[in-house]
């Protein structure tokens, strides 16, 4: 079994030359051993792979003496709605979520669908699954349960608050993921008035790739916006765990406005509760937050426990994750929209006129720059940090420097051999120049380095 599948907040790798079905069996049993688990939901995506991994995994917690509850196609948040629903211990999602076709994964919950990380037992697991195979005297036993879905789709239409008829159009774009399973009764049991793009499951992403935002992934939605005179675009990505939007006039709207405008339409009380961000958000959607807002460290399990932490309503990233109290502080890109589509209902406004106030300043967006070796981020980090030290410095999650004019962060990718880089500043030029002047700065300790 190749270790280098396990990342920081999940297992993932290429089927079948990194991940496989004697790594999810072991895997499996590893992880009914580790949550001492009475009984497991197991789910999948549509991905090729997915059944041959479900298989193997359901043998080893079986073996283990471990029941397992499978349900079936489903998308990630709806896997952890049947773990708090069914009062499992755990569950296993077999999903690379918004990975390329040839990749796989797991995804390990413990009870009340908390995230297991690295900080939380995926090391432990790791070990486990190097060993022996645990079998128990008694095998556990196999129960699928076909009613989930169907469970899910009730539980968001009654807590989204979204009632039947709506004034808007919307086109949804399931990128051929497993958003579709929801998206299409939701809808349809709200007589939303909405179009479908790639509705069909196939696990080879034949239109676009499985993560929205990327690779131009966005443009067929955006044209199809304009050309039926939408209100909205709504793009899912592989597991449905992330939701990329564009407006009226079909432009991607970042991740951070829309988790300002569900916070800041969410009511009264909404405004009194407080709100979990990551640390690569706008200055003005942060100053919006005011004291409410929150900074959590990138990435999913983080901001989950931030929420739990400080029992936070709503959550974001700028990766399309949007966490909801209602959802046991998971994220639900259905519920997002749910939102996000009753909030548009309510204004009477336009998208783009909602957005308007928190687009302020200039913003890169995140820039990937490649560090193959797992020495340099450290050292990339100490060169700026340096570089720097006249300004304000924070590294709650890598490096963060703050001047009135500009500010950056830099961290290490918990997924990829790469730095990731935001850059924003009054001006274009000024965000321009201060990316150029990064890049120099780690190209020049590269070079010296080789």
């Amino acid at each position: 079994m190749e270790t280098n599948i396990f990342k920081s907040y999940d297992v993932r790798g290429i089927y079948p030359s990194q991940i496989n079905e004697d790594a999810a069996k072991r895997i499996g049993n590893a992880v009914a051993g580790f949550l001492t688990a009475k009984t497991l939901v197991i789910g999948e995506d549509g991905r090729s792979s997915s059944p041959q991994l479900r298989q193997a995994v359901v043998e080893g917690v079986t073996v283990a003496g471990c029941d397992v509850i499978y349900i079936g196609q489903c998308t990630t948040p709806a896997f952890y709605y049947a773990i708090k629903r069914l009062e499992a211990d755990g569950g296993i999602m077999i999903t690379a979520s918004h990975n390329p076709a040839e990749y796989n994964g797991l995804k390990i919950m413990k009870k009340n669908a908390a995230p297991v990380d690295r900080n939380s037992g995926l090391q432990k697991i790791k070990e486990l699954a190097a060993g022996e195979i645990f079998i128990a005297e008694h095998e556990g036993r196999f129960n699928h349960r076909t009613d989930m879905l169907n469970n899910y789709v009730d539980f968001l239409i009654n807590v989204s608050g979204v009632k039947p008829g709506l004034n808007l159009k919307i086109i949804a774009d399931a990128g051929n993921g497993v958003s579709s399973l929801v998206i299409a009764p939701l809808f349809d049991k709200l007589k939303i008035n909405y179009a479908k793009l790639f509705f069909d499951i196939d696990g080879s992403f034949p239109n676009r790739s499985p993560d929205p935002a990327r690779n131009n992934g966005l443009e067929t939605l955006a044209a199809e916006v304009k050309k039926q005179k939408a209100d909205m675009g709504l793009a899912f990505d592989g597991d449905a765990d992330r939701l990329a939007v564009v407006d009226e006039k079909g432009e991607f709207v970042p991740a951070q406005y829309i988790l300002a405008i569900l916070w800041q339409n969410g009511g009264k009380t909404v405004r009194k509760h407080k709100v979990v961000y990551d640390l690569r958000f706008s200055r003005a959607v942060k100053e919006f937050f005011g004291d409410s807002g929150i900074r959590s460290v990138v990435g999913h399990s983080y901001l989950a426990g931030k929420m739990r932490e400080t029992d936070a309503l709503v959550g974001g990233e700028t990766s399309g994750h949007f966490f909801f109290r209602e959802t046991n502080y998971n994220e639900s890109a259905a519920l997002a929209a749910l939102k996000l589509i009753k909030i548009l209902q309510e204004s009477g406004g336009k998208l783009s006129e909602l957005i308007q106030p928190f687009k302020q300043g200039y913003y890169s967006g995140e820039i990937n720059i490649a560090v193959n070796n797992p020495a340099r981020p450290g050292e990339i980090i100490g060169v700026l940090k340096n570089k720097y030290k006249d300004e304000k410095i924070d590294e709650l999650d890598g490096l963060t420097v703050e001047n009135s004019d500009w500010w950056f962060n830099i961290r290490q990718s918990n997924t990829e051999p790469a730095m990731r880089l935001v850059v924003e500043a009054n001006t274009e030029a000024l965000v321009e120049a201060k990316i150029a002047e990064i890049k120099n700065e780690i190209e020049n300790l590269l070079s010296l380095k080789r």
